[in-house]
């Protein structure tokens, strides 16, 4: 069990474009964050900085506990295409032994209900089917946090509730601690334990909703609406202008 601290974070980039500024996050052992917010909130900024992927300007990022392995699961699922599927998924597991990176493989391979396709390539797989080997991949390794960004947001409705479910059984399974972006509030209802709402220019967590609705979540029960509205409201507090005295320098990060 890992937990996720993110203390004072802020970036900003050659330019002077402030992309962050001051965001604390925490993600207990095995809880799901959604952080959720409009476009240039910096919510792919955060994610970059706590993979390792960019480097911040002030504030500090730290994993503890026994595990303090990090996996992403991307927008795209990002396969590559000379792999076939189960190759994909052992090659998030390449530090395991070959019996186990085997063993987890075809497990997994099963858990993601794709028992029998492990020997097709990406391009015979469908896009709900590709994001589901991405999962696993990420997974294999049993990581400690698992950051996932926007990573249903180009399949339909139906794919997408489908992939809710599997991440769900997963999270049951081997109790990662998870920071999800998503423009997507009934999302973040669904999967989340907490809800940071962030407002844009420069990034900054504007407040943070508790969502203590039990697993699995009704959708169309009323207490599940209202956390919506609820969530809906923030976001739109978030948008508001702000004072010109708060207001960020000029220019748009390309990672915003």
């Amino acid at each position: 069990m890992s937990a996720l601290l993110v203390r004072g974070l802020g970036k900003t980039y050659a330019d002077g474009t402030e992309a962050l500024r001051g965001v604390d996050v925490h993600a207990g052992e095995g809880e799901i964050v959604a952080i959720l917010g409009g476009s240039g909130c910096g919510k792919t900024t955060l994610l970059r900085l706590i993979a390792g992927l960019d480097e911040a300007s002030a504030g500090t990022i730290a994993v503890t506990g026994e595990n303090t392995v990090i996996s992403a699961v991307f927008q795209e699922p990002r396969l590559l295409p000379w792999l076939t599927a189960e190759a994909n998924i052992a090659f998030g597991g390449r530090r395991l032994g070959a019996a186990q990176r085997r063993d987890r493989t075809q497990s997994l391979l099963r858990r993601i209900g794709l028992a029998g396709c492990g020997k097709r390539w990406p391009r015979e797989l469908s896009g709900g089917q590709q994001q589901r080997v991405a999962i696993a991949r990420a997974l294999i390794g049993h990581p400690g946090v698992l950051l996932l960004d926007e990573p249903f947001s180009a399949l339909d409705s139906f794919t997408r509730a489908s992939l809710h479910d599997l991440l769900l059984d997963l999270w049951r399974e081997l109790q990662p601690t998870v920071l999800m972006v998503t423009h997507d509030i009934e999302e973040a209802v669904v999967l989340a334990d907490r809800i940071v709402v962030m407002r844009p220019h420069p990034g900054q967590v504007q407040q943070t909703l508790r969502v203590g609705l039990p697993r699995p979540r009704d959708r169309l029960a009323p207490e599940f609406d209202l956390l919506k509205r609820t969530a809906l409201r923030a976001v739109n507090r978030s948008l508001a202008p702000l004072p010109e005295t708060h207001r960020a320098g000029p220019g748009v990060s390309p990672w915003l």
